[in-house]
């Protein structure tokens, strides 16, 4: 990844991604910590998750055209500065001391609310934001700087939790909202030209996604396979305050210890990407990260010792960069310029269903047994595997020449006139 350019807007894009991802990543563990702390179990941390994802079922429809059809980057900005806002004025009605859960469901619902638009405007802005052959080195930084905002934002929140209380990381959480919205208002791209509305309703506009997925093999395929690595982290995240619990007393210092390894271990791997893709190619190095998330979580089930627990936290983090890195890349060029910010919220939509699924089963299956619920994420991501298996037989897979060019559009599109869209 030596020698590659991201350009100025590529570079305000990471810190963006960086801000937030400080922020969001207190915001899940306070949260988490608030809710285990008083009930004793991950079942309500798990309705929170459940709401959250339950909204995305029906935001994404909205979200997605509109995304193509404006400007990503004022939609983006707009959305990071209202979700900071309002994370500030909540964490400051919460250390006046109200109920909690309530408090939570209110900044869940805020966050939630914005994540379709903010998501589906990052994947459609990455390939207008940097040169088309440094997409894939792109997409590896910004996996650190997702992961590299999260393990400052862990490591921050276990000092103010001891400290101060769960409810000041909040404050926190809103203004690396704020500081996201500022960087991305930064950053220069072309204004996409705007789409033409298509009819009318909330579902309106998404009929060229629709016939994407009907006519171009295996892309439904892919399209699920780009929600392995998301529901990876959903169920860890979701299991996390359980393992600290059983073998570190429930310490609020080693749950940032824990989710420090996890991020460590993604910024650690992603310079080790181009290499690893060079030795497998790109179905090789998808189909090996999500073997190892699998393993991770089977090794996790077994009962090991604190300090192995964190090492395979570190190992979990870095399979998942390895694989991430990839399909998503893949999956910003398959697409194509028109479609791209529909094409981020489907993906998004696809993972909240598969979520809303797996959440209550593990929920429950942790309340017999932490064990039982860490061999049902080592299954689900093994599924995954063989779907990578699939997707990598079709002849549109991820890694062929034909499935998409270097400019980001498909087989069946060419690039003529069309402004590229911006996008994180």
């Amino acid at each position: 990844m030596r020698g590659v350019k991201l350009g100025r807007s590529g570079g305000w894009l990471l810190g963006g991604t960086l801000a937030t991802s400080l922020g969001g990543g207190m915001q899940t563990l306070a949260a988490g910590k608030l809710l285990y702390d008083e009930t004793g179990s991950i079942a309500a941390f798990g309705i929170v998750l459940i709401v959250e994802q339950l909204l995305t079922f029906t935001v994404p429809l909205v979200a997605g055209p509109w995304v193509d059809r404006g400007d990503p980057r004022r939609i983006c900005t707009a959305i990071e500065l209202a979700r900071g806002t309002a994370l500030v004025a909540i964490g400051c009605v919460m250390l006046s001391g109200p109920s909690p859960l309530g408090w939570i469901m209110a900044m869940s619902l805020c966050i939630k609310a914005g994540q379709p638009f903010y998501r589906g405007a990052m994947f459609s802005m990455a390939p207008a934001a940097v040169p088309g052959a440094a997409l894939g080195t792109f997409n590896a930084y910004s996996n650190i700087a997702q992961q590299g905002g999260a393990l400052l934002g862990a490591a921050v929140a276990g000092v103010i939790i001891q400290g101060w209380g769960a409810s000041a990381c909040f404050l926190v959480t809103g203004a690396g909202f704020l500081l996201s919205g500022l960087a991305i208002a930064a950053a220069r791209m072309p204004r996409p030209e705007a789409e033409p509305a298509a009819g009318k309703g909330a579902s309106a506009g998404w009929g060229p996604v629709v016939a994407l997925l009907r006519t171009e093999r295996g892309f439904a395929r892919h399209l699920l396979l780009g929600t392995a690595d998301n529901i990876a982290v959903v169920l860890f995240n979701l299991l996390l305050f359980a393992l600290v619990a059983r073998h570190f007393g429930g310490s609020a210092y080693w749950l940032s210890a824990m989710d420090c390894a996890f991020a460590v271990g993604a910024i650690c791997a992603a310079p080790a990407l181009g290499p690893l893709e060079t030795r497998l190619g790109p179905k090789g190095a998808v189909r090996a990260g999500l073997a190892g998330q699998a393993l991770c979580f089977a090794a996790l089930a077994a009962g090991p010792g604190g300090p192995v627990v964190t090492g395979l936290a570190l190992v979990l983090g870095a399979c998942n960069t390895v694989s991430w890195t990839t399909v998503t890349t893949a999956l910003q060029l398959r697409a194509g310029k028109a479609v791209r910010g529909r094409i981020g919220t489907a993906r998004n939509l696809v993972t909240a269903g598969v979520s809303a699924a797996l959440v209550p089963l593990v929920s429950r299956l942790e309340q017999r047994s932490l064990a039982s619920a860490l061999l049902a994420g080592a299954v689900v991501v093994a599924a995954y595997v063989l779907l990578a298996g699939a997707v990598a037989g079709d002849r549109e897979a991820p890694g062929e020449d034909g499935a998409a060019r270097q400019d980001g559009t498909t087989r069946n599109e060419t690039s003529g006139d069309e402004k590229e869209v911006t996008a994180t």
